[in-house]
């Protein structure tokens, strides 16, 4: 009965000792991601300034033969962009692997948001708009750097509180008419000479149109100076 006792003593050391072998034997699942999280910061730093990184979790019950070599990580994308990225890390050693990390680059710049739900064809006033950090990232078309790039341009479609201005979802205000009356105002030299004539589209600021000499009947071309004239040179 003492041998038996004895014996079963013995295996469960030896199962002990072969868990804890085995244990000490594997790679660290945090080294890997540490890895990864610096690889990911020196690329995004290289492109950007001040970015920041947030690396994915791997599973904790991953089990890899511990490295005998340093670890290398690599990015098989031609370009480090922002957003989503999938980091390889890879061992060298005589049991090699390989292991992709997620991460995320984030960039936050200030941007011109929305500061309270806007309706379509409303223009832009000071108090319509506001300065935020967002992460560009997260932003498909171009966005705006400044608000006095926004101001009195003219909402396209509804826009709820917060989101970012861009160049899709404004757009300038036309402020000569198709068939208004304008003022068309020639220049040569240093002489100016005003007349009368008639848009023949809708034109926003700094826009060529069409316009005819109501005197004339002549179609000249210019361009959008200010509301209702037209600059043409001689």
């Amino acid at each position: 009965m003492k041998s038996k006792l004895l014996l079963k003593f013995s295996l469960m050391l030896t199962l002990m000792c072969s868990y804890s072998l085995r244990a000490e034997t594997l790679q660290d699942v945090n080294s890997i991601e540490q890895v990864a999280h610096v690889y990911a910061m020196e690329q995004a730093q290289a492109h950007y300034g001040n970015p920041q990184v947030v690396t994915g979790n791997l599973d904790p019950r991953l089990r890899l033969q511990q490295c005998s070599s340093p670890l290398t990580a690599f990015n098989n994308s031609k370009k480090f962009g922002l957003g989503s990225q999938v980091i390889g890390v890879k061992c060298r050693s005589d049991t090699p692997w390989t292991v992709y990390v997620p991460v995320t680059i984030k960039l936050y710049r200030t941007v011109v948001v929305a500061a309270r739900p806007l309706n379509a064809n409303r223009l832009i006033s000071s108090s319509d708009i506001k300065l935020a950090q967002i992460d560009i990232s997260t932003v498909r078309k171009a966005y705006f750097k400044e608000a006095k790039l926004v101001i009195g341009q003219q909402i396209k479609y509804p826009v709820v509180a917060g989101a970012v201005l861009n160049a899709n979802n404004v757009r300038p205000q036309k402020i000569v008419r198709r068939g208004e009356t304008i003022t068309l105002i020639a220049e040569a030299g240093s002489m100016q000479v005003r007349m009368t004539g008639m848009a023949l589209s809708d034109a926003v600021l700094g826009e060529r149109i069409r316009v005819e000499n109501s005197s004339s009947k002549r179609i000249v071309e210019g361009v959008v100076d200010a509301p209702g004239q037209v600059k043409i040179s001689m």
